[in-house]
């Protein structure tokens, strides 16, 4: 079972990332550089309250688990915000948040043991995100099926991120492995987006605002809350998180970007934070 004095670091982590979705899209700034001052602003602040002692994870052998986390992590922020402007916020979120079925068939395939009640909660997770995708995919335009692609590998990106983070916090302390990863992150975002010919500097000026809060809500209060329980937890029990986010993004994006939701998004959207709670309540310390 989760610990007491974690559920609220669940609550946390799962209300901080449902945002994200909506800050990159009233930022007015690219995929990238959304991704970049996400995650540079982020890798400064955790280096800036950690302190110095800490760069040592940057100069030794334990590198190697931050380098891997944090191009899967670049690709994961770049593939995914990139998504949000081909198709809507809630087939973008429901699709790239397959990652903890990703890792749940990881586990099972080492041999690691997956309870029945967490086994169920991601089934109802997942039923609802086919069913949420299904329903918001049934005319779609190339550019729709770019996005859904998009965010399926984004999802793929984002299983190898968490794999590599649950292995890291054997040996970093949450302040070493998410400095260091998020730091490499932004440094491959930047070369990408400096290849791509677009500058992620020139947006500072109007969206400062939306990109500081990026950093600030999902994450630190989100990714670095869910690196932190990853000392603690099963990766696959961690990223169950994420599947609370399409019913927060899709509520937030009907709202604020007036984007329609249905009877069925609902529906699907109640039984994915059934299949979290679940999983919550099932899983194993």
């Amino acid at each position: 079972m989760v610990r007491k004095t974690h559920i609220p670091l669940y609550v946390l982590a799962s209300l901080s990332i449902g945002v994200a979705s909506i800050l990159v899209r009233v930022s007015q700034a690219s995929p990238a550089a959304c991704a970049f001052w996400r995650l540079f602003i982020a890798s400064l602040l955790l280096l800036a309250v950690s302190g110095t002692s800490h760069a040592h994870a940057l100069c030794s052998r334990k590198l190697l688990y931050p380098l891997v986390a944090g191009l899967a992590l670049s690709a994961h922020f770049v593939l995914w915000m990139d998504s949000l402007f081909r198709v809507s916020v809630a087939v973008s979120t429901t699709i790239v948040v397959l990652y903890p079925v990703h890792l749940a068939l990881v586990e099972v395939f080492r041999g690691e043991k997956v309870g029945l009640g967490v086994a169920v909660g991601i089934a109802m997770a997942f039923t609802a995100v086919v069913l949420l995708f299904s329903n918001s995919l049934a005319v779609s335009s190339l550019a729709g099926v770019l996005g859904a692609a998009e965010a399926f590998v984004a999802s793929l990106a984002a299983a190898m991120y968490f794999y590599t983070g649950r292995l890291s916090r054997k040996r970093l302390s949450t302040a070493e492995y998410s400095s260091a990863t998020y730091l490499i992150a932004s440094l491959t975002t930047l070369a990408y987006s400096s290849a791509a010919g677009d500058n992620v500097f020139s947006y500072l000026q109007n969206s400062w605002p939306w990109l500081l809060a990026l950093a600030l809500v999902p994450m630190v209060g989100g990714h670095t809350v869910m690196n932190y329980l990853l000392k603690f937890y099963k990766s696959s029990t961690v990223t169950s998180i994420a599947l609370a986010e399409p019913a927060v993004a899709s509520i937030l994006a009907a709202v604020i970007l007036r984007e329609r939701i249905g009877f069925i998004e609902v529906a699907a959207l109640a039984m994915a934070i059934a299949g979290v709670a679940l999983v919550i309540k099932s899983s194993e310390g």
